[in-house]
């Protein structure tokens, strides 16, 4: 293991923690101190990994935990065999999140956006992220035969449908929303 490996442990602990912080508590809720408590590090050390303050620690923490949100984009995308399919494998990853950590679990840019929306990087980082998303999602859609336009569009109903069925899965405590978006996403599809 190199310096640097060794250095960057704690720093990605620090990461990880905060990932999972925001994706349970939001950002307002998550203080440095507790980033540096949850990672077994140092308020220290986390001033000298993250010189750019909190704003730099959810920055980074951002990707990381969109990682997990990100798993059925990527696999519907590769190994999808239909666009139901594809479908399935995108809800499926959030239903898994959110049952896995007992609903406590929510979308780390949801949890952005609501607390943070007038800091402007940060902002814009969950913009960026979202479009991102949304030409994933899109391309799923062009893998199957749609239109540019149409997927894109499309892409932004996969989108808002998710977010807001993972937000009432939460509160309910049930997969029920997501079941009910997938159904309907699926007939859509089926539909064109």
């Amino acid at each position: 293991m190199t310096a640097e490996e060794t250095r960057d442990r704690p720093r990605a602990r620090m990461v990880r923690s905060a990932a999972r912080m925001i994706r349970e508590r939001g950002v307002n809720a998550v203080g440095l101190r507790q980033i540096a408590a949850d990672a077994d590090g140092s308020r220290g050390s986390l001033q000298r990994f993250f010189p750019g303050g909190k704003t730099q620690v959810l920055l980074e923490s951002l990707d990381v935990a969109l990682d997990d949100f990100g798993t059925g984009t990527r696999l519907a995308f590769t190994d999808a065999t239909d666009l139901s399919e594809a479908i399935h494998m995108i809800v499926e990853s959030w239903r898994h999140v959110l049952v896995s950590s007992d609903y406590t679990s929510g979308c780390p840019l949801a949890a952005l956006v609501v607390d943070v929306s007038a800091v402007d990087p940060l902002r814009e980082a969950a913009d960026g992220r979202f479009t991102r998303w949304r030409g994933a999602v899109a391309a799923i859609y062009r893998r199957f035969g749609w239109e540019r336009d149409p997927a894109w569009e499309e892409a932004m109903l996969v989108i808002a449908s998710i977010e807001g069925a993972a937000l009432v899965a939460r509160a309910a405590r049930s997969t029920e929303p997501l079941d009910a978006v997938e159904r309907l996403l699926k007939q859509r599809a089926d539909s064109v």
